[in-house]
């Protein structure tokens, strides 16, 4: 099987908890939402993308491994990585066997093809999506989505100057009712195109409202970002 794929490359993890982790990254072209402030909206389009088979995904990580020696963890970000499980199945049972943890960056939407492969994965960064930004609702769909992937996850809201109470705090319900100790990342939206940041206190007020429902509940901004790398 073969998929578009934006770019195999190593950095660090520039954002939630595990912020500033060295990784291999595999980037999949094409996103099901287009974001308003959405930081790679290269990777929307699946015309962006090269074609790889899994064969040749496998080879690029290793080459990747091989000049970066201080990382067992592959990413699998997008764009929309589950759009692409099939060939994610394919992929992750040969990183498994070499003791390889597996992370995977979703929209948190797509919980069926999530399932297929949710054994494999060792860390799941979900977003929760505002309509807000993202133009739709999705309550049910990251509602399904916990219900496999908690144990794995943590949970990251973009807060823009935008987001408005009533769909910040359906969030956290749908985080309450799964598990009050999943950690929640609230991320400061990065200054992209006209998008529009949020005073600090106003990011402290959602944080003190999410800490009245839940026990991990944290601020971390896009590291990656400020050190300029991807």
């Amino acid at each position: 099987m073969t998929g578009r794929i934006s770019e195999i490359f190593s950095s660090v993890q520039g954002e939630g908890i595990y912020a500033g982790t060295p990784m291999i990254f595999v980037r999949f072209a094409g996103c099901n939402l287009k974001c308003d402030y959405c930081d790679t909206p290269e990777s929307q389009s699946l015309e962006n993308g090269k074609i790889l088979s899994a064969e040749e995904i496998i080879k690029h990580v290793e080459n990747e491994f091989e000049n970066s020696k201080n990382t067992s963890i592959v990413s699998f970000t997008g764009g929309e990585p589950l759009l692409h499980s099939e060939l994610i199945s394919e992929i992750v049972p040969y990183f498994k066997g070499k003791e390889i943890k597996i992370y995977i960056d979703t929209n948190g939407i797509l919980h069926e093809q999530f399932s297929k492969i949710a054994d494999f994965i060792d860390f799941v960064a979900m977003d929760i999506k505002l309509p807000s930004s993202c133009y739709a609702e999705y309550w049910k769909e990251h509602t399904e989505f916990l219900k496999i992937s908690k144990n794995k996850t943590f949970i990251k809201i973009v807060l823009t100057a935008k987001t408005a109470y009533n769909e910040f705090k359906r969030a956290i319900e749908i985080i309450e009712k799964a598990d009050i100790s999943i950690p929640l990342v609230l991320q400061p939206v990065t200054a992209v195109r006209n998008i529009e940041t949020l005073p600090f206190d106003v990011i402290r007020a959602f944080k003190k409202l999410a800490e009245e429902k839940l026990t991990n509940v944290s601020i971390i901004s896009q590291i990656h970002k400020r050190m300029g790398i991807r």
